[in-house]
């Protein structure tokens, strides 16, 4: 998995709280200023020693206090973040009604790991599975936009109105034939795309209800929580994979 879509760990948040006590500008100049010391009092080892104790506890300092800590999990965080959202699909370049759904979906998922986040839930398992429902999720948002799309190119009204002034006509009957094959192909598109937003309102209620689950279980770290909440949203992405593949064929077969 990449870094965009990995979970974000507390073996990761270690080596970053790490990393920030050994770089720390305060803890840094102070061993330069007992190095410089050494070498200017010509006792440059004896000092040595002296200053990487220092450097030691200072570095241990900064890494056990909670306001550095804080700061170093909002800096990952964000830097996570941006790496999450650069590969997601704009929800500017939607529809309407699409990009409503879409962009309620993100805001959950931005919803369920902060709740994963901010109670330091060791629940990879869960953020992958958000991680899989979105891009399903997304999958099924594009092929809806093919949908609507093409819906508004031909809307199934317009064709209905045509088809009820050319079939008296028996000259027409071709015509007539070939118009009643598209307003069929158009109302099973028309079906789809209605089947996709009211599929979609439905899983972001129950998305809902998986963050609300992982709050009531932020105190308890058990295996088996994961798993059922994994599976959760494991299931809610197969649901709206169905969907998408549904869209897909009415599409294709249009």
């Amino acid at each position: 998995m990449s870094e965009r879509r990995r979970p974000y760990s507390r073996s990761e948040f270690n080596r970053a709280l790490i990393a920030n006590a050994l770089v720390q500008p305060f803890n840094v100049v102070l061993l330069a200023l007992v190095l410089i010391a050494g070498l200017v009092l010509d006792a440059f080892l004896p000092l040595l020693a002296v200053g990487v104790v220092i450097y030691g506890i200072a570095a241990a300092r900064t890494y056990f206090d909670q306001d550095e800590a804080n700061k170093v999990l909002e800096r990952e965080r964000g830097r996570r973040r941006k790496l999450v959202e650069a590969g997601r699909l704009d929800a500017r370049t939607l529809a309407e009604p699409i990009a409503r759904l879409l962009t309620a979906a993100h805001q959950r998922e931005a919803r369920i790991r902060d709740a994963i986040e901010r109670a330091e839930l060791p629940y990879e398992e869960v953020s992958a599975e958000v991680d899989r429902f979105l891009r399903a999720m997304e999958d099924g948002a594009r092929r809806a936009q093919l949908l609507y799309e093409a819906l508004a190119e031909t809307p199934p009204e317009w064709v209905e109105q045509r088809l009820a002034q050319v079939k008296p006509d028996p000259t027409k009957a071709e015509l007539a034939s070939a118009l009643e094959t598209q307003l069929a192909v158009l109302r099973r598109m028309e079906a789809q795309l209605e089947r996709f937003y009211d599929e979609m309102e439905r899983v972001l209620v129950e998305l809902d209800t998986v963050r609300g689950n992982l709050v009531s279980v932020s105190a308890s770290t058990e295996r088996a929580n994961q798993e059922r909440l994994a599976g959760e949203v494991r299931a809610l992405r197969e649901e709206v994979g169905a969907v998408a593949a549904g869209m897909s064929e009415a599409y294709e077969r249009g």
